[in-house]
């Protein structure tokens, strides 16, 4: 009898077309929009890289320097040097291959120059290159001139201080802070199933379904109804987040992160959660079903918004002055179980947020069907 109430009860929700739209369609049309607009704008404004740079130096010119651009180049990593001709390095600077262009011409100080068509971050730190250079050029020069025997000190105190910009990461996986998007995204997928969850209430309360009405009188254990029908709206709704997880990763090449298998298993727990939140909601009280949905979507909604699904970084701020709040919020939860997965090499901040997980489902599980096994109806 389960397997064909669960048979059923999947036929039935696949057809359910303003579900297929709102907990696939829509996320999905999200994802899009989010990665269109964003992009890869953090790792091309904000994240370092190596400066592409040409370098043009002529016959008898300061030797010096060229040292000083070898050396940033393969012990700091702070620059990529492409030593050409200067057509050729006005070629590439005007096709956006290089940043900036070093002009070394003769073995005097005020003939090396950088040229530049732009004024940015990259476009500063070659500025700020050339500037020290010639600065401790002519620090350099002049002890040579008036205190020769402090030459090598000078020396020794420039190589302790001196330090260069290097690209690195405390993690292997690449951090931007769109991905908290991404994240409350596919947390408001998650949730999304509490509307399908809401379903399998009304259709389970006799005062509000027909088809309840007639199971109830037909006198089957209410309880073998009802788990065919959440597992199956859990089926549903799991695979409808798996694909639009897939679309993100896949397609839209967003880096959720290389743990697959305990990314499943974090959706497939708060599909769950998702779906017996919309069920809690439908069995409490007698309201009418336009007012539970009302109440389901602004749960839902109010839970992704204070996870970071509008503003970035906001469920940081709610941490610092609500960690309570933080604690309890699903949709905060579940962008932090997805989050130390991508960042932390350990699983002790992952287990903590399954663990909450799996307390608000048996919270929200006890209630429900403590709601069910209470209820009764003078007539039908």
């Amino acid at each position: 009898m389960f397997f064909r109430l669960y048979k059923y009860s999947l036929i039935q929700s696949k057809n359910q077309k303003l579900m297929i739209f709102w907990n696939l369609i829509f996320p999905i049309i999200l994802g899009t929009l989010f990665q269109v607009s964003f992009g890869n704008f953090i790792d091309k404004t904000v994240v370092f890289h190596q400066i592409p740079v040409a370098y043009v130096m002529e016959e008898g010119a300061d030797t010096s320097f060229t040292e000083l651009l070898k050396r940033l180049e393969e012990d700091s990593e702070l620059i990529k040097v492409q030593t050409v001709e200067e057509k050729e390095a006005k070629k590439l600077l005007k096709e956006g291959k290089v940043e900036g262009i070093f002009v070394n011409r003769e073995a005097k100080l005020s003939e090396i120059s950088l040229i530049v068509i732009e004024s940015d971050m990259n476009q500063n730190i070659l500025r700020s290159i050339l500037e020290q250079y010639k600065h401790t050029y002519t620090t350099f020069a002049t002890i040579a001139i008036e205190n020769p025997a402090g030459m090598q000190a000078a020396i020794d105190f420039l190589e302790e201080e001196c330090q260069y910009l290097k690209e690195s990461s405390i993690t292997d996986t690449k951090q931007n802070i769109t991905l908290d998007y991404f994240y409350s995204l596919i947390a408001m997928n998650c949730l999304m199933g509490a509307t399908t969850g809401l379903i399998s209430a009304v259709n389970f309360k006799a005062n509000l379904s027909t088809l309840a009405a007639r199971q109830l009188v037909a006198g089957t254990n209410r309880f073998r109804i009802l788990l065919p029908d959440l597992s199956a709206k859990i089926t549903i709704q799991f695979c409808y987040i798996i694909f639009s997880t897939c679309y993100l990763m896949f397609v839209m090449k967003v880096p959720l992160g290389e743990k697959w298998g305990l990314i499943l298993l974090t959706i497939f727990i708060a599909t769950i959660l998702g779906i017996f939140l919309g069920f809690f909601i439908g069995v409490v009280g007698k309201m009418r079903e336009s007012i539970k949905e009302a109440i389901c979507v602004s749960v839902m909604m109010t839970s992704s918004f204070f996870s970071g699904l509008m503003i970035a970084g906001i469920r940081r701020i709610v941490e610092v002055y609500a960690p309570l709040f933080n604690f309890i919020n699903p949709a905060s939860v579940i962008v932090k179980a997805l989050y130390s997965l991508n960042i932390y090499d350990t699983y002790g901040r992952y287990l903590q947020c399954i663990g909450i997980l799996f307390i608000l489902i048996i919270l929200l599980g006890i209630g429900s069907f403590t709601m069910i096994r209470r209820e009764r109806y003078a007539s039908i």
